[in-house]
């Protein structure tokens, strides 16, 4: 008889709307718990993971000297095998550049360090673009390992996370709304703009449970999803991004 009337007592606060649902916050995601949590709702296979991000290092036109002297400082603190190491070097009066390519197992790495000469000093700038294997969650591991070795405070990094997935076959055109939908609703995230034809599926989107955004005209948006069929492979992609994809797709 107790547990009857607690029953009703419940039933009853839900449809008087008295039950206070502030007591069952929606959770807050970073940027990559919330890319994760989307993919896996898709129920996708995993394809690759990857992680982007640039940063200004300084105010400053640096000598090719004090480029390589960063670019050492960096990929002492990366694990990379340096058997795989490559790098190309760029300089002259107005640029001091250097891009550098290294891997270990199955993460790929390419690094570029960019001084600019201005009138005023210069800018000199970080680039960095890791390529992962088959764990999603290497992404959240792979974003304080980029922290750590570009020693800036994170709120001054931009940060791009991806994970790309596969179906067999081709998804019909609505099995491919009803994935869209469940990795949008996963996040709680609402639609702000798309694209959609014979060849695909792109939407971005703005949830107020994931941290970050970037502008698009005059809306917020931290998540993008993309679904394309390829007929070489006879595979059905599918791309998830935040804030944005950060690759062609």
């Amino acid at each position: 008889m107790r547990k009857r009337i607690l029953l009703l007592l419940v039933c009853a606060l839900l449809t008087s709307g008295s039950f206070d649902a502030a007591a069952y916050p929606a959770k807050v995601y970073t940027e990559e718990e919330a890319l994760i949590t989307s993919f896996k709702s898709t129920g996708a296979d995993v394809l690759e993971t990857t992680i982007s991000c640039w940063t200004k290092l300084n105010s400053k036109f640096l000598s090719i000297t004090q480029v390589e002297a960063e670019m050492g400082r960096i990929v002492s603190r990366i694990n990379l095998d340096r058997t795989t190491v490559e790098k190309n070097i760029e300089s002259d009066d107005q640029i001091n550049k250097i891009v550098l390519y290294g891997s270990s197992g199955d993460k790929a790495c390419n690094i570029a360090i960019e001084s600019v000469k201005q009138e005023a000093g210069g800018e000199t700038y970080i680039v960095i673009d890791v390529s992962m294997g088959k764990d999603c969650k290497d992404l959240i591991n792979e974003r304080q390992n980029i922290i750590n070795a570009v020693q800036l405070d994170e709120s001054s990094i931009n940060f791009s996370s991806c994970i790309i997935g596969t179906y067999e076959g081709r998804l019909e055109e609505k099995e491919m709304e009803k994935k869209s939908r469940i990795a949008l609703q996963s996040i709680n995230a609402k639609k702000v703009e798309g694209i959609e034809d014979d060849e695909l599926k792109s939407i971005s989107a703005f949830s107020t449970n994931v941290g970050g955004y970037v502008m698009s005209e005059q809306a917020r948006v931290n998540v993008q999803l993309a679904i394309r069929y390829s007929s070489y492979d006879d595979k059905t992609y599918i791309w998830i991004g935040t804030p944005l994809i950060p690759m062609g797709y």
